[in-house]
């Protein structure tokens, strides 16, 4: 992929086009300009993380649980490799406060949120979880936790973090928190 090889800085039309095998005028014919192409991108990438929803139903009740929590991690993992150029362009223009990247980024979060937020009510049901907790408020620091992570495993294993590492704790904190089964 492009975007992967040379960077959105560096991405240029004639590129894609030339890739592509397609004249510029072709690339216009579908997209306004670079940032609609990345954006239809980010959108498609929505599809794909969709499944992710399966590894957090039922929500978390026993420490068996804990391996469901380490497949969901994985494969969240394997959502980000496989569309990483594309999920750190749209959560930085998200960031700096595009509008169209930001509706994006909610829409591809709030199904898995939803369902976070649900492991957490239903943990505070049982008296697992703090009561003090606002279920939306700890399922996004939970995808932030988990986005921020994988956008910087590279330079978390250059100090020192291995991937099998970085896995387990991302698994664990994310397990504990939404459960309130510390194993």
């Amino acid at each position: 992929m492009l975007l992967r090889r040379d960077g959105v800085l560096d991405l240029r039309v004639v590129d894609i086009t030339r890739e592509a095998g397609a004249a510029p005028a072709t690339f216009y014919q579908y997209f306004l300009d670079l940032d609609s192409a990345i954006l239809a991108l980010a959108e498609n990438a929505i599809d794909e993380e969709a499944p992710l929803v399966d590894f957090l139903q039922p929500p978390w009740s026993s420490p068996a649980d804990r391996e469901r929590s380490a497949a969901f991690v994985e494969a969240y993992g394997s959502y980000w490799r496989e569309n990483y150029p594309v999920l750190v362009v749209r959560n930085l223009k998200a960031d700096e406060g595009d509008v169209a990247y930001r509706s994006v980024r909610s829409r591809a979060n709030l199904l898995l949120l939803r369902h976070m937020a649900a492991m957490v009510t239903a943990g505070q049901e049982a008296s697992r979880v703090s009561a003090s907790l606002d279920p939306f408020a700890t399922a996004a620091a939970m995808m932030a936790m988990l986005d921020q992570l994988f956008a910087y495993q590279n330079e978390l294993r250059r100090r020192g973090s291995s991937r099998a590492a970085q896995l387990e704790t991302l698994a664990t904190i994310l397990f504990q928190t939404l459960s309130g089964i510390v194993d």
